[in-house]
This record gives structure tokens, C-alpha cells and sequence, in this order.
């Protein structure tokens, strides 16, 4: 599947590229220039249906009476690179399906909106349905109604309950993982220091103020940090998930607290920022950052950390390709049963496996 998938991206960009004027920095990373050129028709236009771009279309002899079965990706917000990635990617497995078309809906983490999203959706009875849940929905009627409709309902958060299955990622133990590796770290530092004491100064910088998935990853972090006492998180503040509030929340850090050991970013944007705040104060040397997410692509974090901007980042598998695969046999084998549910785990990604997980990918699917 991922071989598969490269190819692909490499036709999807070679298309782009032949329209898109004289080459950039990113001219030999074929993924990345599709994601460009999804951002940029994000920026002029709020319809959030996928279509390909024109020279792909072509080739793939698409018109507009399309009668290709529907799948329906439904997004609770998609204000990350993260959320922007899975988009992309399903829709580049997508178009290795004959048969099948992709729709993609943001509830731009509105609750109503996404039940009305899905109520409107069932309607239209797509054979699937893949949906990551905003904070506070509730929709377990709705998903009565889509399986009585013989809908596929593939959950991306373990909180659903009614789904055919469920593939996901416990965002607690993202934050447990980033928490392992900052014991490890401070560990070494008291070793080196010929310390046997473990101490340390923690800044935790979350996505968002108001999100379920923050918050777990949070607690998974914070719990994480409990097996040393001597390990303090000293500042814990919301970045709105940019570059910029990053940085202010870290002044604000350094001007209450002096200084800190570590800054544990809830995506590797954010973590970006945490690098520029302390090469700017002149304290990076001294500052261990570890970022969230794991993307490939110039300013994502696979880069950060191979150019050494970030120490660490933690893998979220993008669990849509495993969504996918689990529909594509559902309709291909009618006596394939799902499990209930299917947990990816992350993995933590620094600069003694990068180069490993650069060519083989930071997590393998289940076989069904």
C-alpha cells in the first residue's frame, strides 16, 4: 500500500508541477507539492468537497455525471497540518480505488454542525462513512440510522460507540510517550552531571485551550511525569495551534520562571516555534523540544528534527489508510468481519530511528 501510494503521489505532483511555474525547495518532494496546492485552494474557496486537480481528472476520465460509489470523510476541525495530511493521503489511496469517490466535510469543531453534516450525509447513503468526532457531539442515533441504512461507519476516536469499527490512536499514551522521553533525557543529564537525583523544568505547550484531544494527550503526559518527582511541568498553555502563540506563551514561561529543561509541543508547528523562542533567547543548547505528529514535507517534523530544529517528535499514525482498507474489504469479501476496534500506537521518533522510520514509516498495519 505504500509503494502504491508513492507512485501515485508522484503522478499527482508531476501534474502540478507542469503548471505551476519554476521549481521551489520542495520540488523533489512530490507529497509536499500536493499539499501546497490543497492549502492553496483551501485559502480562496470554503468548499470542502475533494476534487483533483484538473490534469488528474483528465487522465482518470472523469466527467460530471459521476457514478462512482461515495465515501465520506467527516472532519471535526481541519486547522492542522495533521488533519491536512490524512486528507490528502485518503485521497490519494481513494484514487487507486476504481469504483470509488471521495467527499471530505469539516465541522470546524462544531458540534451541531457535524450532526447536521451527518444527518444530511445518510441521506445521500455513501457506502461508507469515516468520522473523527468534534468535542462534545453526540450522534449515537444518527449512527443507529446510518447502520440501519447498511452504512459503513468506520470511528477514528475510541469515544464512538455504533460504529462498524473502530481504528484509532489514544492520544493519552502520545502524551505518555513524550513524557518517557523526557524522564530519559533528564536521566542522562543527571548522569552526566554525576547526579543521582532526576530533576527538571517542563513546559507543556498544547494545541488548543478547549479540546478533548489536548486534554488527553495532557493527561497521558502529565501521569507520565508523576513516575519522577523531581520533574516539575512549570508552564502548561495552549498555542492555538501556530507558530506565533507558541512563542508568546514561551515568553511569558521565561519571564516567570527563569528557565526550563524541555517544552513539549502538542504538534511539531507549535514545536517549530518553541525552536525559533529559544534560538532567539539564545538558550536552544540547553532546551530539549519534542514535537507531535511525525509528517513528512519541508516544515514538518520529520524535517525539523533531521535539519535538528526539534529533538523529538512523537508519531500519530494517520489511521485513514487502515479505515480504508477495512471498507475496500468489506465490499470486496462479503464474509470479512471487522474487529470492534483497532489501536494503533504511536512511536516516538528521534534521531537514532529517523532514518529507519524515514524509509519503512512509523507504524504497520494490522493484517485483516
Amino acid at each position: 500500500m505504500r509503494h502504491r501510494f508513492h507512485l501515485l503521489a508522484t503522478l499527482i505532483a508531476s501534474a502540478l508541477l507542469s503548471s505551476c511555474g519554476p521549481p521551489d525547495e520542495t520540488a523533489n518532494d512530490p507529497f509536499a507539492q500536493h499539499i501546497k496546492e490543497l492549502r492553496r485552494a483551501e485559502d480562496t474557496s470554503n468548499n470542502t468537497v475533494f476534487r483533483p486537480p484538473p490534469e488528474l481528472a483528465r487522465t482518470l476520465g472523469l466527467g460530471t455525471n459521476d457514478t462512482r460509489s461515495e465515501i465520506v470523510f467527516l472532519q471535526s476541525e481541519a486547522v492542522r497540518s495533521f488533519q491536512n495530511y490524512q486528507r490528502a493521503f485518503l485521497s490519494a489511496l481513494m484514487n487507486q480505488e476504481s469504483g470509488l469517490r471521495l467527499t471530505v466535510l469539516d465541522a470546524a469543531s462544531k458540534a451541531n454542525i457535524q450532526s447536521d453534516q451527518l444527518r444530511t450525509v445518510i441521506a445521500k447513503k455513501p457506502v461508507a462513512i469515516i468520522i473523527d468526532p468534534a468535542d462534545g457531539v453526540e450522534l449515537s442515533q444518527l449512527l443507529a440510522e446510518a447502520t440501519a441504512a447498511k452504512i459503513t461507519i468506520i470511528g477514528l476516536n475510541k469515544r464512538l460507540t455504533g460504529c462498524t469499527s473502530l481504528v484509532h490512536c489514544d492520544p493519552q499514551k502520545i502524551g505518555l510517550a513524550a513524557a518517557t522521553l523526557t524522564i530519559e533525557s533528564l536521566k542522562r543529564k543527571a548522569a552526566e552531571e554525576s547526579r543521582t537525583d532526576i530533576t527538571g523544568r517542563v513546559v507543556q505547550l498544547r494545541g488548543a485551550e478547549s479540546s478533548n484531544y489536548c486534554d488527553q494527550i495532557a493527561e497521558g503526559f502529565t501521569t507520565g511525569l508523576r513516575a519522577q518527582p523531581g520533574i516539575i511541568l512549570i508552564h502548561d498553555a495552549p498555542a492555538d495551534w501556530t507558530t506565533d502563540s507558541a512563542v508568546q506563551h514561551l515568553g511569558e514561561a521565561l519571564r516567570i520562571q527563569r528557565s526550563f529543561d524541555i517544552i513539549f509541543a502538542h504538534s511539531d508547528l507549535i514545536a517549530a516555534g518553541a525552536a525559533k523562542f529559544t534560538n532567539d533567547q539564545k538558550i536552544r543548547e540547553n532546551t530539549l523540544i519534542i514535537g507531535t505528529d511525525a509528517l513528512p514535507g519541508p516544515k514538518e517534523g520529520l524535517k525539523l528534527l533531521h535539519d535538528g530544529e526539534i529533538d523529538a517528535t512523537i508519531a500519530h499514525p494517520l489511521l485513514i489508510d487502515l479505515a480504508l482498507q477495512i471498507i475496500v474489504k468489506l465490499r470486496s469479501t462479503p464474509t470479512f468481519k471487522p474487529l470492534p476496534e483497532y489501536e494503533i500506537m504511536p512511536l516516538a521518533v528521534t534521531p537514532k530511528n529517523q532514518a529507519i522510520i524515514s524509509r519503512s514509516g512509523s507504524y504497520q498495519l494490522p493484517t485483516l
